[in-house]
């Protein structure tokens, strides 16, 4: 589980989190008391009681087996997409996130006092919990949020999405009139925008809409102090009818309307959703595509001299992409609840890209008339990782296990992770755009409860077991392909 989303699960029942992922990580059929104790770094008498609340919890998913017996736990299927559905339902019933919720969106507009009465806490308790919620998130955070309505909206999206809340939410929330018609004001905004979003896409701006309407109707809107932050539109078709769409069906000020849209681009921009095609939408992709162009110009310079001919539109297109995420007046938004993250280099970089990626950014820093932080050029140069590093280090290999990768941030890290995995010779995958019939894993930042193939869900950078879990997957699944065909070769040849 990732540290940051810690505070929103209270201490108990991150212990048993820590167990189940303790599990996972170690794939062993049995483990001692002794052992849960030193892990967990707490006493034997407290390593049984969590270890029985494991076992309770495993009870609620039938294709999982989790015995405690003899001072031993016995374990059997405890994956990554248990463990995933087990953090998402720990948090639905924990108390610190329930707080952040009714502090924060109020869904169901209830007073304080209203609230501690339906959670059955005192309000000695509230605040208490409260108080060590803010100190757990963090004080300058927690100042930050309450500067800015686009601080706060994003910041409440992000927790929302890491934990599947609406996808656990009764239908009395999730089937309200508004709720739907924000999904299909979502859906309207990806036809007439002609985006062809991936399931976790969708999901992410879905819930995006959804964070949105409730914030506006817990009478926190959008202000003029906010527009600073988002992209400046011009008059393409396609937004006016979508400002149309808002004005209809919410009823909002076509100024309103016309902030509302400036904030939707300026996300599907921060997330990579934005066709290469629509960044004219917004003013700022002049200097965007000078930007890419003097980009494109230094590579092409250094394939000259190399006396190599390489195909680079699908390079250019891909920086316009990044770039527009990188100028965007947002960019400095985003990062501002990333900047204690310190996994900022995906791969060791080599000399040839590292030298690339420190041109990039000089040409983008010469850009903008606000200098980047040291923290914001770490971010960027991760960025410009995902564009360069497949162009010079990948090569393809014989692909057999199907896989869909459909992580939020869309196709860069998508692109990223699928020519990463072609490195592997070894892994026989094939990296398929689509669920279909024929995919077997699914690779995401975010469990889809729809599907029932085997689902690998990494919500920060993968751990070494999490990737040794991933490769045993894809041979088991080989293996078994193999072993049920007429063909006897070796799963490894």
């Amino acid at each position: 589980m990732i540290e940051k989303f810690m505070p929103f699960i209270d201490k108990e029942r991150r212990l048993v989190i820590q167990l189940f992922e303790f599990i996972e990580s170690h794939r062993e059929p049995s483990h001692t008391l002794n052992e849960i104790a030193d892990f967990l770094d707490i006493s034997v008498y407290k390593a049984n009681i969590v270890s029985k609340n494991a076992v309770l919890i495993a009870q609620q998913f039938p294709e999982v087996t989790l015995i405690f017996e003899n001072d031993c736990l016995f374990t059997n299927n405890i994956n990554n997409a248990v463990i995933t559905k087990i953090i998402n339902k720990q948090a639905y019933n924990s108390l610190p996130f329930q707080i952040f919720l009714h502090t924060f969106l109020n869904m169901y507009n209830q007073s304080d006092a209203e609230f501690q009465q339906s959670v059955g806490i005192s309000t000695a308790t509230y605040f208490r919990l409260k108080k060590n919620l803010n100190n757990a998130i963090g004080l300058e955070k927690i100042r930050l949020l309450k500067k800015s309505e686009i601080f706060m909206r994003y910041y409440i999206h992000t927790v929302l999405v890491y934990f599947s809340y609406f996808d656990y939410s009764p239908d009395s929330l999730t089937q309200h009139a508004d709720f739907i018609k924000m999904k299909q004001t979502a859906n309207y905004a990806m036809l007439v925008w002609h985006i062809n979003p991936s399931r976790s896409q969708q999901k992410n701006f879905q819930y995006f809409g959804l964070v949105n309407l409730l914030r506006a109707k817990n009478n926190a809107p959008l202000l003029k102090s906010d527009l600073s932050y988002l992209v400046t539109l011009t008059s393409q078709n396609e937004l006016l009818l979508f400002m149309n769409h808002l004005h209809k069906k919410w009823h909002l000020l076509k100024e309103d309307a016309e902030i509302a849209t400036r904030y939707y681009i300026t996300f599907l921009i921060t997330t990579y959703s934005l066709p290469n095609k629509h960044l004219d939408f917004i003013q700022e992709n002049t200097i965007n595509q000078a930007v890419t162009q003097r980009q494109m110009q230094h590579v092409a310079f250094l394939l000259d001299k190399q006396g190599k001919n390489i195909d680079l539109s699908d390079l250019q297109n891909k920086l316009a992409i990044v770039n527009a995420r990188v100028l965007s007046p947002f960019f400095k938004t985003d990062l501002f609840h990333y900047s204690t993250k310190q996994e900022h280099n995906i791969v060791p970089m080599n000399p040839q890209a590292d030298s690339l990626i420190h041109e990039f950014i000089d040409m983008v820093t010469h850009t903008t008339t606000s200098p980047f932080n040291a923290i914001e050029i770490s971010e960027i140069n991760k960025i410009y990782s995902l564009v360069v590093l497949p162009k010079l280090v990948m090569r393809h290999t014989d692909l057999q296990v199907h896989i869909v990768i459909d992580f939020t941030s869309g196709r860069i890290l998508n692109d990223y992770i699928s020519d990463i995995f072609n490195t592997l010779g070894d892994l026989h995958i094939t990296i398929d755009k689509n669920v279909t019939n024929n995919t077997e894993i699914y690779l995401t930042d975010t469990l889809n409860p729809e599907l029932s193939i085997h689902q690998i869900v990494w919500k920060s950078k993968p751990s070494e077991n999490q990737w040794r879990a991933f490769y045993n997957l894809i041979f088991s699944i080989r293996q078994n392909k193999i072993m049920n065909s007429s063909e006897h070769t070796s799963p490894f040849k």
